[in-house]
């Protein structure tokens, strides 16, 4: 197993695509933090709420910053895990020295892991440094001592690494590298921001009940921001379920992903 890990990673190492993935998250990264900080100055010392509070939610979505993006850049790069055997032709040659089909999906599985931890590790490392430097610019304190903070971080990471899950198990079903990413990217932007739309039309038109908005944590990436406190911001007036359902939701997709994965894996045909 050690040996099949190494081998992936030298694989991921040596494509141009994993440091193009890592330029593209930081960039995103860099505007979701003038997005989230902006509306940090702007909600803090404002309404109701306690200071503390005020602070703790501000500082989850600061320290989460450019969860959307990365998230997608590590399903897009875990899909490439995949398909480059077969868009390379080498799928026949590792499962020749490999006959363990399933051995080779829980190698690549660590692997996307691997680099999950390593986008995660880049991202919350400029959340951090950019979000003590603003909260000390603004005289409150950072809310690293505070659990709620710690949780939506950690939580963060659980969410990068369920995502490079689910790009393994994309990348199985569509073999095609082009066909995988360009569906995936789609349904991950478009179709995020198209299912918002029709729980909010449906809420509003059809079915006048809350547990519309709260169906909203079953949308994979919606579900993703939830486990983070970023969607509360997005349905303020809406009593939303726990974090631990959103945590449940994507450990469900993840796990039934890599487990049809690795079963066609397995039965199909290779050469």
């Amino acid at each position: 197993m050690i040996r099949l890990i190494r081998s992936e990673l030298l694989k991921l190492r040596t494509t141009n695509m994993w440091w193009i993935f890592m330029l593209c998250s930081l960039v995103f990264i860099g505007l979701a933090l003038l997005i989230n900080t902006a509306q940090a100055a702007t909600d803090l010392g404002h309404g109701d709420m306690p200071r503390d509070m005020q602070v703790d939610r501000n500082a989850a979505n600061i320290y989460t910053s450019g969860q959307f993006f990365g998230l997608m850049m590590v399903m897009l790069l875990a899909i490439l895990l995949i398909t480059n055997e077969f868009y390379h032709q080498t799928a026949t040659a590792t499962f020749l020295a490999t006959p363990k089909r399933t051995r080779v999906i829980v190698a690549k599985l660590i692997t996307g892991a691997a680099m999950a931890l390593a986008f995660w590790l880049v991202a919350t490392v400029i959340d951090l440094v950019v979000g003590v430097i603003f909260f000390a610019a603004e005289g409150y304190g950072n809310g690293l001592g505070h659990w709620e903070v710690q949780q939506a971080m950690l939580l963060n990471l659980l969410v990068y690494i369920l995502w490079a899950v689910f790009g393994i198990g994309i990348g199985v079903l569509l073999r095609s590298q082009l066909g995988a990413t360009i569906t995936a990217a789609v349904l991950y932007t478009i179709g995020t921001y198209a299912s918002l739309v029709v729980i909010t039309l449906v809420r509003q038109f059809l079915i006048k009940e809350d547990w519309v908005w709260q169906a909203a944590v079953y949308v994979p990436p919606l579900a993703s921001e939830h486990v983070v406190g970023g969607l509360s911001g997005q349905l303020d007036q809406v009593n939303l379920p726990g974090r631990w359902v959103g945590v449940v939701v994507l450990v469900g997709y993840a796990v039934v992903l890599g487990g049809i994965g690795t079963l066609i894996t397995r039965r199909r045909d290779i050469g």
